[in-house]
């Protein structure tokens, strides 16, 4: 999970948490390069907006380094031009944290069945 609001990282992790997932944070795109490289995940759940780095460029980094594991982007910004960017760029979903927050376990679980 990445995403530069602090109180979003936690209330995330221990939703999944419960739900039977193993979470890593990352409070910016940078720490989360650096956890990318040092291991491999099923699946990726991102903000978009974050400082330094968007989500959607992070998204796209990752893929020039081949690192294919499905992404969710996780944001308050669900405006339908960045819905439709955000499935451009290759994400299996796209979370809207005012409306489809509390779905997220069960949208984790449809994903990973898919692959």
């Amino acid at each position: 999970m990445v995403d530069d609001e602090i109180i979003t990282l936690k209330i995330t992790r221990k939703l999944l948490t419960e739900n039977g997932y193993d979470v890593d944070i990352a409070s910016g795109s940078s720490e989360a390069m650096k956890l990318l490289g040092s291991q491999k995940y099923d699946m990726v759940i991102v903000d978009i907006t974050m400082p330094t780095i968007s989500g959607f460029d992070l998204i796209q980094l990752m893929q020039s380094f081949d690192y294919n594991a499905p992404v969710i982007f996780l944001s308050n910004n669900d405006n339908e031009w960045t819905i439709e960017e955000a499935y451009n760029i290759g994400a299996k979903r796209f979370v809207s944290k005012e409306k489809e927050f509390n779905f997220l376990p069960a949208i984790v679980r449809e994903i990973l069945a898919e692959v």
